[in-house]
């Protein structure tokens, strides 16, 4: 028997397919409470060791966000010039741009530090951006985990060096609403052996 929780839904799976990534905003202000939401699910997510070796820090100043901005486009560039052809090519086919105007449309930007010594560091903040983008869908917002390249930002926002930064979630009302296709699921689940489907048995 499923045990629920007072006050909790038995299936999250509606979130999880409504979810999608989006990169245009309305400048609709978001909520406090909600912001706040999002980083407690972020920070009441499992981690290696139980270190929560993660700090997020919420940037709505316009100033700020343009000069997150123009530092993530700068980086962007130069990965953008030195890739291979391939990629280039895979950027340009997927319409992958070095212009990141969500990074100024969004109302809010969570940039999500971790410390890159504490053990399982990286593998656990990106669990803790799952449970954020998931309570960011309850709250009716949407996100977009963007990972800049090569980019630091501790002297734009303070940050100490022992942090080092992974992602920034941009926050806000979607302008956009287009899913992007899954693949069957037959291509990315097994069951006792790869390639074995659930009806085939345990």
């Amino acid at each position: 028997m499923r045990r629920i929780l007072p006050g909790m839904s038995a299936d999250i799976l509606p979130e999880i397919r409504v979810r999608h990534s989006c990169r245009s905003y309305l400048p609709t202000p978001v909520p406090r409470d909600a912001v706040q939401r999002i980083l407690d699910a972020g920070c009441l997510s499992p981690s290696g060791a139980n270190q929560q070796p993660w700090h997020m820090l919420v940037v709505g100043s316009p100033e700020h966000k343009r000069a997150i901005r123009e530092v993530c486009e700068q980086a962007d560039r130069r990965f953008h010039d030195n890739a291979s052809p391939e990629i280039r090519e895979w950027l340009t086919t997927h319409g992958i741009t070095t212009e990141k105007p969500f990074l100024t449309d969004a109302p809010n930007l969570i940039l999500m530090f971790y410390n890159p010594k504490a053990p399982y560091g990286l593998h656990s903040v990106w669990i803790a951006v799952g449970y954020m983008l998931l309570q960011a869908t309850r709250e009716g917002l949407a996100s977009l985990p963007y990972t800049p390249s090569g980019v630091s930002v501790r002297t734009l926002v303070g940050v100490p060096p022992r942090f080092q930064l992974t992602a920034i979630l941009p926050i806000g009302f979607p302008r956009e609403g287009v899913a992007q296709p899954r693949k069957p699921t037959g291509e990315t689940q097994s069951w006792s052996r790869y390639g074995r489907s659930q009806d085939s048995g345990s």
